[in-house]
């Protein structure tokens, strides 16, 4: 048995807002993807040295990472002069 609503439903749907990804976030991710490729590619390249790799990876790649993301979702002042 098909039941009907009693009552019409007179709200609109809520509609979301979609905004564009910042560009500054954009570069974030593609920094973080091209050092991830990076990295990768360079232990294809260099499989016999060892020691870079440990250096890159455990040291380098992390600091970089952390620096991309801090840098990524840092919100851009305007400058106070052109104002």
């Amino acid at each position: 048995m098909h039941l009907r609503p009693t009552a019409a439903v007179s709200e609109a749907s809520p509609t979301i807002e979609v905004t564009a990804l910042p560009s500054r976030s954009f570069w974030g991710v593609v920094g973080l993807v091209v050092l991830t490729v990076g990295s990768l590619g360079l232990a294809w390249l260099f499989p016999d040295n060892t020691m870079f790799h440990f250096l890159w990876v455990t040291q380098a790649v992390p600091l970089l990472y952390f620096w991309l993301i801090c840098w990524g979702i840092q919100t851009r002042h305007p400058n106070d002069a052109a104002s």
